[in-house]
C-alpha cells in the first residue's frame, strides 16, 4: 500500500478511538516514556501539540522544559512555550513566542507519527518537515505512537529518517540502524 492510503486508514482508525480508551493508552505510554526518559540526563525536549487524537505528550512540561515546534521557512524551529497558540496552515497548534531555541540546545525531540513500524520510521503527514530536522539533529529522537499503530513496514525513501526509540503503550523499541 502506498503511503497516502495507509496515512487515511490508520487517520480514520485513529480518529475512532474512543475517548476512554485514548486517556487509558495515553497514561500508560506516559508512565513507559517517563521512565525511558529518566535514563537519560535530559534538561530541554521538543515535544508537539497533538490534534486529532493523537498521543498527549504535554504533561513532559511538568518535568522537563520543553519547546515547541513551529514551520518557518519549509523547516521546523523549536520555541520556548508561551502558553499562547496560534493554528498554522495545517491546522496545528504552533507556540506564539519569539524565542527560538538551537536544535543543539536540544536534548531529545519526541516525534509524532500517525504509525511507526519495526525498523522505527514514521508515517507522518507527509511534508518531511521532521525527517529534514533529524537528519540534522545529532540528540536522542523518540517516536511515540499506541501500540495499535504499529505494522510490520512501511514504505519509505532514501530522505526518510528513523527515530532511535519508539515508546508505545505496551513496549519501548531501540533502534537497530547502525548508523545512529
Amino acid at each position: 500500500m502506498d503511503k497516502p492510503t495507509l496515512r487515511k486508514i490508520f487517520i480514520n482508525e485513529r480518529n475512532k478511538m474512543e475517548p476512554k480508551m485514548h486517556k487509558m493508552l495515553n497514561h500508560m505510554l506516559m508512565a513507559s516514556l517517563q521512565e525511558e526518559l529518566q535514563v537519560h540526563s535530559l534538561k530541554t525536549i521538543g515535544i508537539f501539540y497533538p490534534m486529532d487524537n493523537e498521543v498527549d505528550v504535554r504533561a513532559l512540561g511538568k518535568i522537563y522544559e520543553v519547546v515547541y515546534p513551529k514551520i518557518e521557512a519549509n523547516q521546523i524551529v523549536f520555541y520556548k512555550d508561551s502558553g499562547k497558540w496560534e493554528t498554522s496552515r495545517f491546522g496545528v497548534k504552533e507556540p506564539v513566542s519569539s524565542e527560538a531555541v538551537d536544535k543543539a540546545d536540544i536534548d531529545a525531540v519526541i516525534v509524532p507519527g500517525i504509525v511507526y513500524d519495526d525498523a522505527l520510521y514514521r508515517l507522518g503527514y507527509g511534508k518531511g518537515y521532521y525527517d529534514a530536522f533529524l537528519s540534522e539533529y545529532k540528540g536522542l529522537s523518540i517516536g511515540v505512537v499506541f501500540e495499535k499503530f504499529r505494522v510490520e513496514a512501511l514504505p519509505n525513501k532514501p530522505h526518510d529518517i528513523p527515530v532511535d526509540m519508539l515508546v508505545t503503550d505496551n513496549q519501548v523499541y531501540v533502534s537497530r540502524h547502525d548508523d545512529i
